[in-house]
């Protein structure tokens, strides 16, 4: 028995060593910031078959994620998830994590003096946002676009601070994003200077068909006063002011989480968030094999909405055209490839499919 039991030991910790391969989700990246006069880290997720030599060298959407030390891991399986099969509601993205030094001082727009219950200052450092904003324009998104092959379409998702510096950006600097993620955004800050801001803008505001999700925690009456002033207020933009203007060329939505609270919010509203911004993009895959036009017709509908040329992924175009095959709808299937060819001309695998068939 001890023979047996020592043998199944060894074979357990052989296959256990034969098993450890790492799981990469992502690189980490260092570069000096002269705007910010320090070191900055980002985390960056590429797409999966972003380095495949059998696949054309496509570019890609850039979703930027605010508090990348907390958020980057949920958001890049998100993307991975979401990419992985022919139902798909977004495009396959590059994700890149900003990691923190001082949020404070990089989140808020304005300089705050106020005091904890020690008397001394809770945001010594704030009211740095536009000086972060420098940073994203002068010198990550040039750093992202000279680095990894971006297309140009780009995203900003934040939540708490950075919530509110995603509004504030989207104010301020609305050309520097496409779309725009503020989950559970504190506009409470400095007497509510953005929310009173947003206010005052949003009607005369051409936002040229970007994007706005906004996402709604659940505050428990027993919570602390502030908590609770913080989720009436975002209600009460979301309910009075960010639909209220349709003129103003901003496609909006917000939700309310009644089950998850402002630590818990971030994973639901990121996936919701992403749905919403792509909507209309997810393919109607059960009636592609009798109508392929569905597959133009579906991106070219996406495109004008986004005011952006979006293509479908090659690696979309071909898991279709191997399941159109499969369907035994051949005309319709090449009808694909030959699209797909045109979109994606380099790529050895569809010219692959079209020598072998």
């Amino acid at each position: 028995m001890k023979k047996i039991l020592k043998t199944s030991f060894l074979f357990l910790v052989m296959l256990s060593a034969a098993a450890q391969e790492p799981i990469v989700t992502g690189q980490s990246h260092s570069f000096h910031s002269t705007v910010l006069g320090e070191e900055r880290i980002i985390d960056v997720q590429l797409p999966k078959h972003y380095d495949n030599p059998d696949f054309a060298k496509a570019d890609y959407p850039v979703l930027y994620v605010l508090d990348g030390d907390f958020n980057f891991p949920f958001v890049s399986a998100l993307e991975r998830f979401n990419t992985k099969f022919l139902y798909r509601p977004h495009p396959e993205m590059i994700v890149i994590g900003i990691r923190n030094t001082d949020r404070t001082r990089d989140f808020t727009p304005t300089k705050t003096g106020t005091s904890g219950p020690d008397g001394k200052n809770r945001f010594e450092t704030s009211g740095g946002a536009d000086r972060f904003i420098d940073f994203l324009r002068e010198e990550l998104q040039p750093y992202i676009n000279s680095n990894f092959r971006s297309n140009g379409y780009d995203i900003l998702l934040g939540h708490s601070f950075g919530g509110l510096f995603t509004i504030y950006t989207l104010l301020e600097a609305p050309e520097l994003f496409d779309d725009y993620i503020a989950i559970d955004p504190s506009l409470w800050w400095d007497d509510q200077v953005i929310y009173k801001r947003a206010k005052a803008r949003w009607e005369t505001t051409d936002f040229q068909k970007k994007g706005l999700f906004v996402a709604l925690a659940y505050e428990a009456p027993e919570n602390t006063k502030d908590r609770f002033e913080h989720g009436k207020l975002i209600r009460r933009f979301c309910e009075n002011t960010l639909n209220a203007y349709p003129q103003n060329n901003l496609r909006t939505q917000w939700k309310y989480y009644p089950d998850h609270d402002h630590g818990a919010v971030p994973v639901p509203a990121a996936m919701d968030a992403l749905y919403f911004l792509f909507d209309g993009i997810q393919l109607p895959v059960k009636k592609i094999p009798e109508n392929p036009e569905l597959v133009y017709r579906t991106y070219a509908q996406v495109s004008k909405k986004l005011n952006f040329d979006l293509r479908p992924d090659e690696s979309l175009l071909y898991e279709l055209i191997r399941y159109v095959r499969g369907t035994g709808n051949e005309d319709n299937a090449d009808t694909i490839l030959d699209h797909a060819l045109d979109i994606y001309p380099d790529s050895k695998q569809l010219q692959r499919l079209k020598n072998d068939h």
